[in-house]
């Protein structure tokens, strides 16, 4: 997290508090940010030197006026013209910290061998929900070098509780003794 897109983030917070656009922003910042990382050569326009500033902030008025919030929209206008478009994506993870505090959600990922059941999913969100006292969002990732068990990461925290964690430490001992 920069300094720059921290203040991005804190200033498109506080707008949409006062709008009360906080889930509708956060619904396209969250869109836009895949947009802007599926589309490497539009984010290298906005930052070519050889575009003017005019015809970049014509180019996001084209790309996504009427199709995004007004203030979302102005927002990546006023990075355009102050030439922090390298910091869009950052901005927008910064967001969905601030968001996610806002709103009392921690994310975390569960890394399985095979798929979680939704089953097992709920109980494991309501086990971290109990622990943490946040609405926890989980997700799953399927890691098949996992070979079973479960590594979990949230709130700064890991647990591996995977055979291949469980084999790394017997192999450790091994040849330690």
């Amino acid at each position: 997290m920069s300094n720059i897109s921290r203040a991005y983030a804190d200033a498109l917070f506080e707008i949409c508090i006062e709008e009360n656009s906080l889930e509708e922003i956060m619904q396209r910042s969250a869109q836009l940010a895949e947009i802007m990382s599926a589309n490497p050569e539009f984010v290298k326009l906005l930052n070519a030197p050889t575009v003017t500033k005019e015809e970049k902030t014509d180019l996001v008025d084209k790309v996504f006026s009427g199709k995004i919030n007004k203030s979302l929209l102005n927002f990546i206008k006023v990075m355009v013209e102050r030439k922090d478009t390298q910091e869009i994506n950052a901005s927008f993870a910064d967001f969905e910290k601030l968001y996610n505090k806002h709103n009392n959600i921690e994310k975390a990922t569960a890394t399985t061998a095979v798929p979680m059941s939704d089953e097992l999913k709920a109980k494991l969100v309501a086990k971290l929900n109990a622990l943490t006292g946040k609405n926890v969002v989980l997700t799953n990732i399927v890691d098949p070098a996992c070979l079973g068990g479960v590594i979990l990461q949230f709130a700064d925290v890991q647990y591996n509780d995977s055979v291949a964690g469980k084999l790394e430490i017997l192999r450790n001992q091994l040849k330690a003794n």
